[in-house]
């Protein structure tokens, strides 16, 4: 049954927008994205810089200070959503996601096999879950008089720079990929093989429109038929994922932490 397969895979996911994803499938690639397009207005701007005896960056040399907006230049990143299992929140129920990412629940979120995409993995790219802190550990450069010592000293601190965010961004539940860039003119992307297994449509388009809901799936399916096409939304008191026939429940939140139930988790004042 389709809901064991789906429940028993290690996922990763990718919220985006519809014709986005038309692309992501015609090229059978994720694209690697610059730091300074994403979300988080310091991805490519730490302001925690210091060098070991102190100093803090607003007092580096105007060379150094270009040696790290050069060197941080070339590193960019895949976003994938991850499914939290000490919450217990599933990385296609997460409703800000479909809003920022998915045009306000007009695009899709596609399922990855964790597993395989890993293994399509180039050595040299680093992945991982990102950890979510209160505050976010300080970047030593070992010496802020030396511009050419930068390119290592971020490379040795890889993981620290670009695998911790601070908490307010928990609620992506990311899973990160990193890649060194030297050709900054050069688009760089990750074939997913044989990793996408589902792809996940939310039931506000559906609602809204049938006949545009009829014309995704179609257009989805010219380039993915073989690939399962699901979808998201919510009914009276809980969310449901269904197949696109509508015939199997393959999960719903009944009984979720976001869901009230009468008598169990609220009361019905009569």
């Amino acid at each position: 049954m389709m809901k064991e397969e789906f429940m028993n895979l290690k996922k990763l996911y990718h919220y985006t927008k519809f014709d986005t994803a038309i692309k992501i499938l015609e090229s059978h690639s994720l694209r690697f994205g610059r730091l300074h397009d994403m979300n988080d207005i310091h991805e490519n701007d730490k302001l925690s810089y210091v060098d070991t005896t102190g100093t803090l960056i607003n007092s580096f040399p105007s060379d150094v200070l270009d040696a790290i907006d050069c060197e941080m230049a070339k590193y960019r990143q895949i976003s994938l959503t991850a499914d939290d299992d000490k919450q217990d929140k599933l990385g296609f129920d997460l409703h800000q996601m479909w809003g920022l990412y998915a045009e306000k629940g007009q695009g899709v979120c596609l399922v990855f096999d964790k597993d395989i995409l890993c293994k399509q993995i180039d050595d040299a790219v680093l992945h991982k879950n990102v950890s979510y802190d209160t505050s976010v550990e300080s970047f030593f450069i070992a010496n802020s008089n030396d511009p050419h010592g930068i390119q290592l000293d971020i490379q040795e601190q890889a993981k620290k720079l670009f695998f911790n965010k601070r908490k307010e961004w928990e609620h992506e539940q990311e899973y990160r990929l990193i890649k060194h860039c030297p050709n900054l003119k050069r688009e760089e992307y990750l074939d997913y093989g044989n990793a996408l297994k589902y792809i996940i449509l939310n039931s506000v388009i559906e609602d809204a429109d049938v006949n545009k809901f009829k014309k995704m799936v179609k257009d989805l399916n010219t380039h993915s038929e073989d690939v399962p096409k699901l979808l998201y939304g919510n009914g009276l008191l809980d969310y449901s994922l269904l197949d696109i026939n509508h015939t199997e429940i393959i999960w719903n939140s009944t009984k979720g932490y976001d869901i009230l139930i009468p008598e169990e988790n609220c009361k019905i004042d009569v």
